[in-house]
């Protein structure tokens, strides 16, 4: 008989261990989540918003608010903003149809003529004839005169009659000399005024060209400059545009009544902070999305989706 207790203890042992097993492996009930019953007190929701000017809160302490109504709104800020953009436009606008001339490249004159000289080549031709036909007679003349020299029992006064002559010979060879000479000068006066326009001519082409090409630089530095500008305008509008669409508008989510506002500080960046304490009863429905923390919701930025009842 003692040598059967043994056995039946562990008998015992492994029942109990597999009904516990088969008490744990089966699933327990889910947990009922408890809802507030509609006789549940007041509770408290705390608003955190964000504002420039105290101004900007749109509440008190004891009012009385309905589901969307507005909390707190940066107005004067984002009027600011939006004055400062619609400047911008106007500027961006005047640029855009501000219109830069290119300048006109400089006229090409007409080439210079090389001149001739057929003139000057024709009076320097006489002057030179005129002065080989006074030379000849000249020498024509000294020739006669070594011949009448020559004869005997001549008249002096032929010789001197024959001298006045060739004094004239002379006087005519050294006017004949004199306008060979003017002649030659008169070409080179030609030639030299011809150089002279030639020169004034390649200078004012140069002149000409460096201005245009000055003018073309400044053309295109006035170009650089207005898309600069625009570029500078776009930047700026971006920013503002972005600092609008930072003011958020805070409304209440619920129907309630303000219990009391808090005054946190001003940050760095020079916003004031403030902490709105709204009572609302428990059956008081689903939220107004998106405004509790003073940020929009992706579907509804200005808050105003209306309260779903249960």
């Amino acid at each position: 008989m003692k040598g059967l207790i043994p056995y039946a203890l562990a008998f015992v042992a492994v029942g109990g261990v597999a009904v516990a097993q088969q008490a744990y492996d089966q699933p327990s009930p889910p947990k009922q989540m408890e809802l507030p019953a509609e006789s549940e007190g007041p509770r408290r929701l705390t608003i955190s918003v964000s504002v420039s000017d105290p101004a900007d809160l749109k509440v008190k302490e004891g009012d009385r608010v309905k589901p969307g109504q507005l909390l707190a709104d940066r107005g004067r800020e984002r009027r600011r903003l939006e004055a400062q953009a619609k400047q911008l436009n106007l500027v961006m606008h005047r640029l855009e149809l501000s219109t830069i001339t290119p300048p006109l490249p400089p006229a090409t004159p007409p080439a210079l003529i090389s001149p001739t000289y057929l003139e000057q080549n024709a009076a320097i031709d006489q002057a030179k004839t005129s002065v080989e036909q006074a030379e000849s007679a000249i020498q024509a003349k000294h020739q006669e005169m070594d011949y009448l020299a020559q004869l005997p029992n001549l008249d002096p006064l032929i010789l001197d009659h024959e001298s006045v002559k060739l004094n004239q010979l002379q006087l005519e060879h050294t006017a004949a000399v004199r306008d060979y000479q003017l002649a030659l000068g008169q070409r080179s006066t030609a030639e030299y005024e011809h150089s002279r326009t030639m020169a004034i001519d390649v200078s004012t082409r140069n002149r000409d060209q460096l201005s245009y090409q000055s003018q073309w630089a400044q053309y295109e530095q006035r170009l650089r400059d207005r898309d600069y500008q625009l570029s500078q305008t776009q930047l700026k509008l971006d920013e503002i545009q972005n600092e609008i669409a930072t003011l958020s508008v805070v409304r209440s989510p619920y129907a309630g009544r303000i219990r009391r506002v808090k005054w946190l500080g001003q940050g760095t960046d020079g916003l004031l902070s403030a902490e709105i304490s709204l009572m609302v009863r428990a059956s008081a429905g689903t939220p107004v999305s998106g405004q509790l923390n003073g940020l929009p919701d992706a579907d509804y930025p200005d808050g105003n989706r209306p309260v779903i009842r249960d």
